[in-house]
């Protein structure tokens, strides 16, 4: 049987690489509000299942890192550069996050990379079951920078980028389930290609500090916050007999080469005829190959990083500046239940217009009215698809509804005076409908 090797498209600029990721699943607890009965904080920590990983900030001339698998933590330099590798394997028996080298010292002390597993099934009811990716939350800890109050410490965590992924052979590999890296032969290095979905947060999301106002005198601890973005995966998954030069990168090199004629001498792989051979011509030959049957390609969009493959190795790099401590935990989604709200705005000239109704399907409560500038909050709720209606009097119309979504991806319809709101696990989504005198 012919072995399958998993190759994923390199398009990617070192910019992108560095700070691009696509929202998804973005567990958004409320720490007000109705949503604070659901969903108990801890210092800005969702409750529930979940894995811890510690990533302590030390100093490389006066640290020596035990490379000895196990425990929870992993040890990067105090300040500078580092990189966390993390595994998932779906065969393997391995229900616990496990470190498997805790040490990311740089050169000439270490290699300076760390390397944590992830476990793809969890343990729900004394059954293994899929975990269905992971919400990830991370705060720092420890007195900064020795215990200097100025500046305050950070680190900043980069978007995990794939190195490897790798499937099973066929007929199973009865050893496959204890990889914890690809075979050399013949799997190969892996990256991504950016999509036009691709959501760049902006850069500052991605820096963790020691303090919520980095400028502020004290010890007090800081929230955490949500980092699940930087775990996300969107790119093309590629057999890898399309990589037609076998040189490990599918690019527009591989692309098939069109037979134009003697008009167009020479080699021509403007596969979607716009006039120029650019990436643009390996998306289009790839959606192709997507659609054959048996499909030589398959695109994820706003996946959980490691459901990819059956073996998945990423690369999470980061920079730090003087932290001590970074608490990552790692929640599962099949064992997690986030609330999600809809969050309602009333917009009118002044107040003229007075207390309008609005009614909701399916309804998460009785109905309510509002006036110029007063909001509702849902509270928490399930995530799935909810209509929102505005019951205008006479001499009044809609102008427009605006929502305000922090999920990019999500897609809302307005239709007359409804929104039709698609509400992901965890979303908070402000609608402001502003209403205008009929003409």
């Amino acid at each position: 049987m012919k072995k399958r090797i998993v190759l994923v498209v390199t398009a990617l600029t070192i910019v992108a690489l560095l700070v691009g990721a696509s929202a998804v699943m973005a567990a958004k607890p409320q720490n007000s509000g109705s949503g604070k009965d659901v969903i108990a904080l801890s210092n800005g920590f969702p409750s529930g299942q979940h894995f811890n990983l510690n990533i302590h900030g030390k100093d490389p001339e006066t640290f020596t890192c035990d490379a000895t698998p196990g425990g929870k933590s992993v040890f990067v330099a105090e300040y500078g550069a580092s990189t966390i590798q993390y595994v998932s394997n779906k065969k393997a028996s391995v229900y616990d996050l496990t470190v498997l080298d805790p040490c990311a010292m740089p050169e000439p002390y270490g290699d300076g990379v760390a390397k944590v597993q992830l476990p793809y099934k969890v343990m729900v009811d004394g059954t293994p079951t899929p975990a269905g990716g992971y919400y990830v939350f991370a705060r720092i800890l420890a007195k900064p920078n020795n215990g200097k109050l100025e500046p305050a410490s950070n680190i900043i965590l980069y978007p995990n980028t794939v190195v490897e992924a790798c499937n099973d052979t066929d007929p199973p590999n009865p050893g496959f389930g204890n990889y914890t890296q690809c075979p050399e032969d013949p799997e190969l290095m892996l990256g991504l290609v950016v999509g036009n979905n691709l959501y760049v947060p902006d850069p500052d999301e991605q820096v963790l500090r020691r303090f919520e106002d980095p400028t502020a005198k004290g010890k007090g601890k800081s929230k955490a916050v949500d980092i699940t973005r930087l775990f996300v995966y969107t790119g093309w998954v590629v057999d890898a007999t399309l990589d037609a030069n076998d040189d490990g990168i599918i690019d527009i090199n591989d692309v098939p080469v069109a037979d134009y004629g003697e008009a167009m001498a020479g080699e021509n792989r403007d596969y979607n005829n716009d006039g120029v051979e650019d990436e643009a011509d390996v998306e289009a030959w790839l959606t192709d190959m997507a659609a054959l049957d048996p499909a030589m390609a398959w695109y994820f969009a706003n996946e959980w990083i490691f459901n990819i493959a059956d073996l998945v190795i990423t690369e999470q790099g980061l920079i730090n500046d003087g932290t001590k401590l970074v608490q990552l935990r790692f929640y599962p989604v099949v064992t997690t239940t986030f609330g999600s709200h809809i969050v309602v705005v009333k917009d009118a000239p002044a107040d003229t217009l007075g207390e309008v109704a609005f009614g909701f399907d399916p309804s998460y409560g009785s109905d309510f009215s509002l006036k110029h500038g007063e909001t509702k909050d849902s509270g928490a709720l399930e995530a799935g698809t909810y209509t929102l209606t505005e019951i205008l009097p006479a001499g009044w119309d809609l102008g427009y509804i605006e929502f305000v979504d922090l999920d990019p991806s999500t897609t809302n319809v307005v239709t007359d005076e409804t929104a039709e709101i698609n509400l992901a696990p965890g979303e908070t989504v402000r609608v402001i409908f502003h209403n205008v005198p009929a003409s």
